[in-house]
């Protein structure tokens, strides 16, 4: 895709779609962080393009004046609707690529939130992984896994059994050895 269609695209669909794209991707991020904490992510993936729909809609309800208008030009309302979805989900995709600093992570964590992926809600995971990395730490006792099992307990997300939370506790502890013992 050349540059002038990007632009082509932008002039087609108007400044009103980047900007219904803003709020868009805020609302759900706060929808994310507030009620939304145990959803699954692959239904996640269809928020953006949900509220983008509602959005457009009750904007071009707004802009017409008329609720009659949705009905007769809904083709359109959805074609730009999914296209604030679109939009919102890239200015996402920036900000978690550009914006957002991660570099505050040590090794040690980036390595437990890549292992707690998927069973720690994604808003939990970069303070989960502090918190798993700052328990085996201070751990003197060779219990580092049943702490770790109970953090997870704490903040996991659906339904884990123990059996899975203790093979992942022993996960994360393997690996942390494993990966100190390679770099003495």
């Amino acid at each position: 895709m050349t540059i002038i269609k990007i632009i082509d695209t932008f002039t087609f669909y108007g400044l009103d779609v980047v900007l219904l794209a803003f709020l868009t991707a805020v609302t759900v991020q706060i929808c994310k962080v507030t009620f939304l904490k145990k959803m699954k992510k692959k239904l996640l993936t269809f928020l953006p393009f949900t509220f983008g729909v509602i959005f457009y809609a009750a904007y071009a309800a707004l802009k017409n004046w008329s609720l009659s208008y949705l009905l007769t030009e809904y083709i359109s309302v959805l074609e730009h609707g999914v296209s604030v979805g679109s939009v919102a989900t890239l200015l996402y995709v920036l900000y978690e690529q550009f914006v957002r600093d991660k570099a505050t992570m040590s090794a040690t964590e980036g390595v437990i939130s890549t292992l707690i992926e998927g069973f720690v809600p994604t808003d939990k995971i970069e303070s989960v992984a502090k918190e798993i990395a700052q328990a085996i730490e201070r751990d003197v006792t060779g219990n580092g896994a049943t702490r770790t099992a109970e953090i997870l307990t704490e903040n996991s997300e659906g339904e884990i059994t123990e059996r899975d939370l203790e093979l992942l506790s022993k996960l994360i502890i393997e690996t942390l050895a494993h990966i100190n013992t390679t770099k003495q």
